[in-house]
């Protein structure tokens, strides 16, 4: 039996407002678009290699953050095979009397929720086992290690040519850190079955609908986020300082309400189809701890903007890093 080691890319919605994900809604929410793997020997050397890249045929624009991780484009898989030609032509590659390696159990949802929603049942693939698992329980890590860790850990040092994030060069990695293990024979014990992916919604009531913007800072300085309104009476607030940013798509900020206190004020952005900024609101009483957080983060950001602007002459736009967020994860149910 031959050990092959298998890792996978993937494209995601630009937004889950897109037109593209409401209509395909949960069945796609990564679109493969790349296969890499390495074929072990029987002394679990690496013996033969293979990449094969995707074209997306649903999420056609390649998230920015994607293609800043794995280096891919649009226009780099414009002319690669659709999916199920790119699982033909690896299963073609495996032979017989194979066994599939991932790290983790990512690679083996992904990959089961393109071969459901492209109608690949009829390719037969034999189970996936998990390196990730046998390595972490093997040296009793606590939490899972990722591939990056698993290599520090085992002191081997990845190749300045061959970046992380792309499916071969990642599959080469596992195949070495798989070389590491007492008993490699014993991933067999820890075939893993797919996961269902779901989109995390957002848990929040929001207290007003979605406003619409051309970009973020217009509507930090909109009506609607200057001056909101107390979720108890309904009284017009004014701000104690300005919104800070949790992060690319989250701003806070406290205001206050003569007849209940001080209140805290979340906006949400997201972009819309045609590019535009859609912000919706969430106001709640503000604890102690909420003012004091805010407060305290108003300080630091105001001396990392004044530190920002003299080394680079302008400050950070906004809707540049809202497109570039990071605001995904494995969505599981």
């Amino acid at each position: 039996m031959t050990y092959i080691i298998l890792d996978l890319e993937w494209n995601q919605p630009i937004s889950y407002q897109s037109r593209t994900y409401r209509e395909v809604g949960d069945k796609l929410i990564f679109e493969m678009i790349q296969i890499g793997a390495v074929k072990l020997d029987a002394d679990l050397n690496p013996a033969d290699s293979i990449s094969i890249p995707i074209a997306p045929t649903h999420y056609l624009r390649i998230h920015p953050r994607i293609r800043r991780m794995t280096g891919l484009d649009s226009e780099t898989l414009a002319g690669a095979p659709a999916f199920r030609e790119a699982l033909e032509q690896f299963t073609s590659w495996c032979g017989e009397d194979y066994t599939l390696l991932t790290w983790g159990i990512d690679d083996v949802s992904v990959l089961y929720q393109n071969i459901h929603f492209f109608h690949c049942e009829d390719i037969p693939l034999p189970p996936l086992c998990d390196i990730q698992q046998l390595f972490s329980q093997e040296h009793k890590l606590k939490d899972r290690a990722g591939l990056k860790a698993a290599m520090e850990l085992m002191n081997i040092e990845p190749d300045e040519n061959m970046a992380f994030h792309n499916a071969l060069n990642d599959a080469w990695y596992t195949a070495l850190v798989f070389r590491t293990l007492p008993d490699p024979s014993a991933v067999l014990n820890y075939a893993r079955q797919p996961k269902e992916l779901i989109h995390g919604r957002r848990s929040v009531r929001e207290k007003t609908p979605g406003e619409i913007f051309d970009s973020v800072r217009e509507a930090l300085a909109s009506e609607s986020a200057i001056h909101p309104t107390c979720p108890r009476c309904g009284r017009v607030l004014a701000l104690d300082g300005e919104y800070i940013k949790q992060s690319a798509d989250k701003y806070i900020a406290i205001a206050k309400c003569k007849n209940h206190g001080r209140i805290l004020i979340r906006l949400h952005f997201r972009i819309d189809d045609d590019g535009k900024k859609i912000m919706t609101r969430a106001t709640a009483p503000a604890t102690h701890a909420n003012v004091a957080y805010v407060h305290t983060k108003q300080l630091q950001m105001q001396q990392r903007l004044e530190k920002y602007l003299a080394e680079h002459g302008s400050l950070p736009d906004p809707d540049e890093e809202l497109l570039n967020a990071d605001v995904s994860s494995m969505p599981f149910d």
